[in-house]
């Protein structure tokens, strides 16, 4: 049979049915900018997003029931062009038959409201209960972060966190009164807790009250009316009161800016699971996230001593590669927690990072870095840390797949005094080298270079101060001294009864100083200082 008589084929054929079918019901007679979707079955929010974006301004979107989405437009032409596309083409999202009508009432909250048959108090479709969606949640959260955002507009009385995933977590925060609610809402929604990301998207919910078992990271009793809750999972953390821990209406978050979307990072700052008030005036100099005071001149961020840890996934790492050596890379940019290497999926490692600044700078410097001739890809992990199970297994050149480096001697940012002596650089073909003894020179330098299997420098220039030999070594290009790092810092051993340690960095050099180079006699010239991403000693 010729292809063209065998008709069309079944997608085509489902589609002109679709068009074909009588236009549904399209709920209010002068339309709505909410548009609801029913029969959603398996669609995600941001299938949804995607579908309807190219019709207008997305304002929101809410989900009262697992089959039941609102979707807001920016203004009525856009939800009636949108639904005359529908009448006229019929509309599929991936591939799914929705079926589309006007919202109940002009607005998400007011939908919910009138879809739940009640109005608690306040305004229409008001309700005790919030429905928090924190959308691209690159760092933790948790429900002290959420208690911590919250707690300014009203008393919580209970908190949930019952769905986590890549692109959004949601939660219900539950109030003792409407008001609280309705003051929070205002306040924080479409707000950014951290900048550019961990948007917050806030409605009313439909639920009276939730039920909390155990007070952890995912949901907490705030009332203390049952002592046994207190004692499960997560332990009896007392929180004390927001005035107590520097929150209130004064303290708050940046003003609009563009699309109104508004950053909370400059009003407040994180700590493990959480973030503490920060009066106005202070500059956080991270930018894109709380900062971590180290030597980089911004604010500390921590909780108890205890900054929040972010998880990294790296991905491109050639077998020669082992948890050392990708710390030797990654300590110059931050403190290390842990690394581990997938056993399962080759080539791919997570990272767990002291802190949001250290992950920052190494999603900077390290991200598409050449190391022994494979560029690395960086990027945040939905992992809140890196948890450690089992024994760990064995990499391909006999080391541990796991290694934990949080009291390590190599961290650089351990203390202000230390995060001081160091500066974040790109890769460059010069490096510096330092904390050698005294008593070795560059002979021993390039044949301790030369065992451990890296490239061989192209120049080479040391001097030595009070306490230690230092100095700068020169590569062909900045991959080479990429591989040297990832080898040889840290490397420490005993030459002639004389313990040593090789420590390196960036120096974000592009070359030599002509000063540094060596000479044609000795192949040497001293120097007045190194001048390189690190002046530990």
């Amino acid at each position: 049979m010729p292809f063209g008589d065998r008709g069309a084929p079944d997608y085509k054929r489902r589609r002109e049915e679709f068009n074909r079918s009588p236009p549904r019901n399209r709920g209010m007679d002068e339309g709505s900018r909410v548009i609801q979707l029913s029969h959603v079955n398996e669609l995600t929010e941001g299938d949804i997003r995607s579908a309807m974006e190219p019709f207008g301004q997305i304002r929101g979107v809410a989900s009262p029931s697992p089959d039941i989405y609102f979707v807001e437009f920016g203004s009525l032409d856009q939800s009636h062009s949108f639904m005359g596309h529908v009448d006229t083409h019929g509309f599929l999202i991936r591939f799914t038959k929705v079926d589309f009508t006007f919202g109940p009432a002009s607005d998400i909250p007011s939908c919910m409201g009138a879809l739940s048959g009640r109005g608690v108090g306040g305004s229409q479709g008001a309700n005790h209960v919030l429905a928090v969606n924190v959308l691209k949640p690159l760092y933790p959260i948790t429900t002290e972060v959420l208690h911590t955002i919250a707690s300014p507009h009203g008393k919580i009385l209970r908190i949930v966190i019952h769905n986590r995933n890549e692109t959004k977590i949601e939660s219900l925060v539950e109030f003792e009164d409407v008001q609280g609610a309705e003051r929070c809402k205002r306040a924080i929604s479409g707000a950014d807790i951290y900048a550019g990301c961990c948007t917050l998207d806030v409605e009313f919910s439909t639920a009276q009250s939730l039920n909390v078992f155990k007070n952890d990271d995912d949901t907490y009793d705030y009332t203390d009316i049952n002592p046994t809750i207190a004692a499960g999972g997560g332990g009896n953390r007392k929180r004390s009161a927001p005035e107590e821990r520097g929150y209130n209406e004064d303290r708050g978050y940046n003003g609009p800016r563009g699309n109104d979307r508004r950053s909370m990072d400059d009003g407040m700052r994180g700590g493990r699971g959480g973030m503490r008030g920060r009066g106005r005036g202070r500059h956080n100099s991270g930018g894109g996230g709380p900062s971590h005071g180290g030597g980089g001149g911004g604010d500390q961020w921590y909780n108890d001593d205890a900054p929040a840890p972010v998880v990294l996934m790296v991905h491109g790492l050639e077998p020669k590669m082992n948890p050392m050596r990708l710390f030797n890379i990654l300590c110059m940019y931050g403190d290390v927690n842990k690394i581990k290497f997938l056993m399962t999926k080759k080539g791919i490692a997570m990272v767990e990072m002291k802190d949001i600044k250290a992950a920052e700078n190494v999603l900077r410097y390290v991200n598409r870095m050449n190391v022994f001739g494979s560029q690395l890809n960086v990027s945040h992990s939905k992992h809140r840390e890196v948890v450690i199970y089992g024994p760990p297994g064995v990499l391909d050149d006999g080391s541990e797949a796991v290694q934990v480096f949080i009291r390590s001697r190599y961290l650089r940012y351990a203390t202000p005094q230390k995060a001081a002596k160091n500066r974040q650089v790109e890769a460059t073909k010069v490096l510096h080298f330092f904390a050698l003894p005294l008593e070795f020179d560059e002979d021993f330098l390039l044949k301790l270079l030369e065992d451990k299997g890296c490239p061989t420098p192209t120049s080479i220039s040391m001097h030595k101060s009070e306490v230690c030999s230092a100095g700068l070594l020169e590569f062909e290009n900045a991959d080479e001294a990429t591989d040297t790092v990832a080898i040889a810092n840290h490397l420490q051993g005993n030459h002639n009864g004389i313990r040593y340690i090789l420590k390196l960095a960036f120096t974000g050099k592009k070359s030599m100083p002509t000063g540094d180079k060596p000479n044609s006699n000795n192949g040497a010239s001293a120097t007045s200082g190194g001048d390189g991403g690190s002046k530990d000693d």
